[in-house]
């Protein structure tokens, strides 16, 4: 199933990055806010093995995703956007806690 959610992040994320590119991070949605964060962080950490690009692409990724997780009861993504562990150590929790994660925001991005 991760490849899955890993498709439906792309795609959804793609939209997101358009509609971004459109009307700027104050026009999406919360949901959609959170979508971009999670495609940020997966995106450095599959491209790069640490959380670095974030940095250059969206420093606030880890705390809007915590944010919404807090706002919106949602465990899994809150262990993702929470842990706290080096660089190095941070791409285990994400792997770990990806698919839940992803699915908790498709979840509330289909209602």
């Amino acid at each position: 199933m991760t490849d899955d959610m890993e498709d439906w992040l792309i795609e959804v994320g793609d939209y997101v990055i358009q509609k971004k590119a459109n009307v700027g991070l104050d026009g999406l949605s919360t949901i959609e806010v959170a979508i971009y964060a999670m495609w940020v962080v997966d995106y450095s950490v599959r491209n790069s093995g640490t959380l670095f690009p974030m940095t250059e692409l969206y420093p606030e990724a880890l705390e809007k995703l915590a944010a919404f997780a807090a706002d919106n009861h949602l465990e899994a993504l809150n262990a993702l956007a929470s842990a706290e562990c080096d660089d190095e150590a941070y791409g285990d929790v994400f792997y770990q806690w990806f698919e839940l994660a992803t699915l908790e925001l498709k979840h509330l991005h289909s209602r």
